[in-house]
């Protein structure tokens, strides 16, 4: 286990975050529709999440236990950050949503990693939204178009982008509720 969270907290966090995004895109949906068409192809947003993402990697590179490659630790830390450096200097195209999906990966590590060895049997609702995130997260960094397209068929409706964020929003409730009660 790389992470000592447990599930609970995980959902909480997780629950919590994601209540906070559907509200404020329900909040402000016209702001919020704007700011989702122009972010798959946002330069500052990208160069952040790319920051972020290639940090977390570094850092799992340099703490997490390697067994017998343990002694390329230095070189492992060393490729995580000449990856993000080289993703910024020539993979410009889409770089938001491609570090969007990095992090998406290493998130669903440390949801995958608090569902470990539980016997309940709710966790299987952590552990298959889990899974959404690690098929969404290897779409956007194989496929980020496929982003750009997804936004514009949510938000070519103002019914549908609302339907969707409400169903986000309940999805957000039900985590902070399995989080609190259950977990």
């Amino acid at each position: 286990m790389i992470y000592s969270f447990p599930l609970s907290q995980v959902a909480v966090w997780l629950g919590f975050g994601s209540f906070l995004i559907h509200a404020g895109c329900l909040w402000n949906y016209e702001q919020a529709v704007s700011w989702w068409r122009t972010f798959p192809r946002s330069e500052l947003i990208g160069g952040v999440l790319l920051v972020l993402a290639t940090a977390w990697a570094a850092w799992l590179a340099g703490t997490m236990n390697l067994m017998e490659y343990t002694r390329f630790r230095p070189l492992f830390v060393l490729a995580a950050v000449a990856l993000g450096v080289t993703s910024w200097l020539y993979v410009r195209e889409f770089i938001a949503v491609r570090a969007l999906g990095v992090l998406l990966l290493l998130g669903a590590n440390i949801l995958l990693d608090a569902c470990f060895l539980r016997e309940d049997k709710l966790r299987l609702i952590a552990v298959g939204y889990a899974y959404v995130l690690i098929v969404k997260g290897m779409c956007m960094v194989g496929a980020p178009y496929l982003l750009r397209d997804a936004i514009e068929w949510a938000f070519a409706s103002p019914f549908r982008g609302k339907l969707l964020l409400l169903f986000g929003l309940a999805f957000a409730l039900v985590l902070l509720g399995l989080g609190v009660f259950v977990y």
